[in-house]
């Protein structure tokens, strides 16, 4: 599903403009961006939690030159579901 079908569907279900939910997750996915860059977890009730994962600069070699490179360190997101929504997609 793309950000449009998930926009349509909301407008649908909510009985809102599509412009005015397509703005809400605009401004949802900005604050977890801001939230998660700065290594804030973020929890949705009955859905999950997002949690970032800093990973340290490393070595590594290139298979195809042989050369070392040094990758910089980076911010990974890991998301764990919630017990309730395991359970949902378990009962599917």
């Amino acid at each position: 599903m793309d950000n449009n079908a998930v926009v349509n569907e909301l407008s649908k279900s909510m009985g809102r403009d599509a412009k005015d939910i397509a703005a809400l997750l605009d401004g949802i996915t900005a604050i977890m961006r801001e939230k998660l860059s700065a290594m804030d977890s973020i929890a949705i009730p009955g859905f999950g939690t997002f949690e970032p994962i800093k990973e340290d600069e490393r070595i590594q070699n290139d298979l195809s030159t042989g050369k070392r490179l040094l990758l910089p360190p980076e911010i990974t997101v890991q998301f764990k579901s919630s017990a309730l929504l395991r359970r949902k997609i378990s009962d599917l």
